[in-house]
């Protein structure tokens, strides 16, 4: 049994979604965010960050204790690994490559994305020389996504990790963008919606808070 300590946002979905690719026995532990849950001792003990998403695994591989892990790219590594499903093997050129969109996606659109979104969405006032930025700079990533799906048909060439990082996190609504103009990111996001595991996890998403904004499927 795996226990997933989460909230619907980009980063928690990509977690449940791999867990519905791979077929695991998971439980949900909602931690809400928007009350301030993820301060709580408890969970700071399992997530030393006190950001979600942090899994607990009460079967690891040759371990007698049970495994607990913060960070999201970190989780999807150990949990693909685990499965042997969604990352080549280490020392392959075809790892090395999921691996770096996997920290294109942690490193880039995480951070850039989330503060545009901030800034839009909740700054009391408009501030714009942040928009101005972040918006431009989330046209920008949009292009290299953009570039890469026009070579192939998921991020790291077959389907992987990867995607499950990026996916959640291309909101074009909230992020000032129009699909129109990545005729490939479009089609990208269309075969990732038809796949039942993606469904799944939007789905128990929105047992667990219906009206968060990451949940929206454009």
């Amino acid at each position: 049994m795996i226990e997933l300590y989460y909230w619907p946002t980009g980063n928690g979905l990509k977690i449940a979604i791999l867990l519905e690719e791979l077929g695991l026995e998971y439980r949900v532990v909602p931690i809400n965010i928007r009350e301030g849950e993820q301060k709580q001792a408890a969970f700071q003990r399992i997530s030393a960050n006190g950001r979600i998403p942090a899994i607990v695994d009460h079967a690891p591989e040759g371990l007698s204790e049970p495994l607990s892990l913060f960070e999201s790219g970190a989780i999807l590594n150990y949990l693909a690994d685990k499965a042997g499903r969604f990352l080549p093997p280490a020392g392959t050129a075809e790892r090395q490559t999921v691996q770096q969109w996997l920290f294109w996606q942690v490193g880039h659109i995480t951070p850039y994305l989330s503060q545009l979104q901030l800034f839009k969405e909740k700054a009391p006032e408009p501030v714009p020389f942040a928009l101005d930025l972040l918006s431009a700079e989330a046209t920008r990533l949009y292009r290299v996504l953009e570039t890469r799906l026009s070579e192939v048909p998921y991020v790291a060439g077959e389907y992987s990790i990867a995607d499950m990082a990026i996916f959640p996190w291309i909101q074009p609504l909230r992020q000032g963008q129009d699909l129109a103009d990545f005729p490939h990111i479009r089609a990208w996001r269309k075969r990732l919606q038809a796949r039942l595991a993606i469904q799944l996890a939007y789905a128990k998403g929105r047992e667990v808070a219906a009206n968060e904004r990451s949940l929206a499927l454009q």
